[in-house]
């Protein structure tokens, strides 16, 4: 590394900003604090001329370009694209990088690089697993998911689930998400629902009415659970002194599949 020197923002290239595009609210936080305090920490960049290539320091520099600064305190790195690439997320691995960014990140490597996912993997320090989970679930998801999730607009768990879906449906189940407000567990529920079910009608039901359809779910399964429990206990009965506490047992099972049913789904 060099040491640090003031340069033009206008010097800089961005184009690794698809693979580190920090969120509204991190931009926020980072202007609040170059105004208060200053530019603490340089940007890295790599190159011999202008511009020169940004390796780190995205929110910085988004930040200080809202704030009309014309230049960042920056320090140089010497390393290739590839090694570039790298560099960036072994600098922030420790921040923590969101699972679409390394994902996005090992496609890049992988489809732009031309690099086998073992060396993928060990270069950014994890086992093939970690580069092949990431590489198999990103080429299943739509751009506009991969938009929704490198904008935060979908929990970052949720992305598994969504590459179970045909793409073409994607968009559709990330809107009623976000339109309802689902958590993770209710996503990987409804996304199973999906694929398992065939009739067009269920499933603009599950799209307009999530909250409802996995209501009727957790209903129709205590019901379930309860009959199950029913013939458990008929199996169990092998003489009549046990019969009592089996019938007792079983009018309380079929007092709970009453109030299952019963109960009005919200």
């Amino acid at each position: 590394m060099t040491r640090n020197r003031f340069i033009a923002m206008d010097h800089m290239d961005l184009r690794f900003l698809q693979l580190r595009s920090p969120t509204a609210l991190a931009i926020g936080n980072m202007a609040h604090s170059i105004k208060k305090r200053g530019q603490l920490t340089p940007v890295v960049l790599t190159g011999e001329e202008k511009p020169y290539i940004l390796i780190d320091g995205f929110k910085r520099y988004v930040a200080a370009q809202g704030l009309g600064l014309e230049s960042l305190k920056a320090v140089f790195i010497h390393v290739d694209l590839t090694h570039a690439k790298v560099m960036m997320y072994l600098i922030n691995r420790t921040k923590g990088l969101s699972w679409i960014q390394e994902a996005m990140l090992v496609r890049e490597l992988v489809d732009q690089d031309g690099l086998k996912q073992t060396e993928v993997a060990g270069l950014l320090d994890h086992h093939k697993s970690w580069a092949n989970r990431r590489l198999m679930i990103i080429r299943r998801l739509a751009p506009e998911i991969l938009e929704d999730l490198r904008l935060e607009l979908l929990p970052p768990g949720s992305a598994a689930s969504l590459a179970r879906v045909a793409e073409r449906n994607q968009g559709d189940l990330s809107a009623a998400i976000q339109r309802h407000g689902l958590s993770l567990k209710e996503i990987h529920v409804l996304t199973d629902i999906w694929c398992k079910t065939k009739e067009p009608a269920e499933k603009q039901f599950l799209l307009r009415s999530p909250k409802e359809a996995l209501a009727l779910l957790n209903k129709e399964q205590a019901s379930l659970s309860a009959l199950k429990e029913i013939r458990q206990l008929l199996s169990a009965v092998s003489d009549s002194n046990e019969l009592r506490s089996c019938l007792t047992q079983i009018k309380s099972a079929i007092f709970a599949i009453e109030q299952a049913l019963n109960k009005e789904v919200p």
